[in-house]
C-alpha cells in the first residue's frame, strides 16, 4: 500500500470551505473517543460535542447560520479533561478530539483554513499516539524503526487512506449544502469506524 505522505499538501491546496468540510468529516470519526471516555468516566459532556459539531455542519452549509463560536470554545474548554487526572490511556484521544474541535472552531472564527489541516494532524498523531502504547512492550532500537512502525501499521494505513479518500471526494465540490453535508456524513457511515478503529454506534452520529 503506497503511504499518502503529501495529503496535508493536497488539503493545503484545497479552498477554504472543502478544508472545512474535510476537517468536520474527520471530526466525526474523532469524537466518539471523547464520547466513550464521558460515559466511562461520568465526566464532562457526551452530548456538547456533538451539538457545536452539528453547528459546524450547519455554519458549512447554511452561509448566513448566526453561532457564537467563541461561547462554544468556552463551553468546550469547560469539559477538557485534565490528562493528569487520570489513569486511563482514554484520555489522551479524548483531550485530542476536542482540542481538534477547538481548534475547528478557531480556524473559523479566524477565516484561516491552516487550522483544519491542523485537525487532519491531530488525527493522524491520535493513532500514532495508539499504535505506540500498543506496540510499546516490543524491543525497538530507534526512533527511526519506531516511525517506520507507526507509518506501516494497518491503523495508521487507513487514518491515511481515509484522508485521501475525502480530498478526493471533496476536490470536485464547489458549494456545500445539505445534499453534500449527507454525501460526506453518510461516508463516514459507511466506513464503520473511528480513526482509532472502534466501531460507530448511531448514538455517536447525527441523525440524518
Amino acid at each position: 500500500m503506497k503511504p499518502k505522505a503529501n495529503n496535508f499538501q493536497a488539503m493545503r491546496e484545497l479552498s477554504f470551505y472543502q478544508q472545512a468540510a474535510i476537517a468536520a468529516t474527520l471530526l466525526e470519526r474523532m469524537l466518539p473517543n471523547y464520547q466513550l471516555f464521558s460515559e466511562v468516566t461520568k465526566t464532562g459532556d457526551p452530548v456538547l460535542p456533538r451539538h457545536i459539531l452539528t453547528l459546524i455542519w450547519e455554519w458549512l452549509t447554511v452561509k448566513k447560520a448566526k453561532i457564537n463560536f467563541e461561547k462554544l470554545a468556552a463551553d468546550l474548554e469547560l469539559i477538557t479533561p485534565e490528562v493528569n487526572q487520570f489513569d486511563i490511556f482514554g484520555v489522551y484521544p479524548a483531550v485530542d478530539s476536542l482540542t481538534a474541535l477547538d481548534i475547528m472552531l478557531n480556524g473559523i472564527a479566524q477565516q484561516e483554513g491552516a487550522a483544519f489541516i491542523d485537525v487532519a494532524k491531530i488525527s493522524q498523531a491520535t493513532v500514532a499516539r495508539l499504535i505506540e502504547y500498543e506496540t510499546a512492550e516490543l524491543e525497538i532500537s530507534s526512533e527511526a524503526e519506531l516511525k517506520k512502525l507507526v507509518r506501516e501499521h494497518p491503523l495508521m494505513q487507513y487514518e491515511m487512506d481515509c484522508l485521501a479518500e475525502l480530498i478526493s471526494l471533496v476536490q470536485p465540490i464547489q458549494r456545500f449544502d445539505r445534499e453534500q453535508r449527507q454525501l460526506l456524513q453518510a461516508w463516514v457511515k459507511e466506513q464503520g469506524l473511528t480513526n482509532l478503529g472502534m466501531e460507530l454506534t448511531e448514538s455517536s452520529l447525527e441523525a440524518s
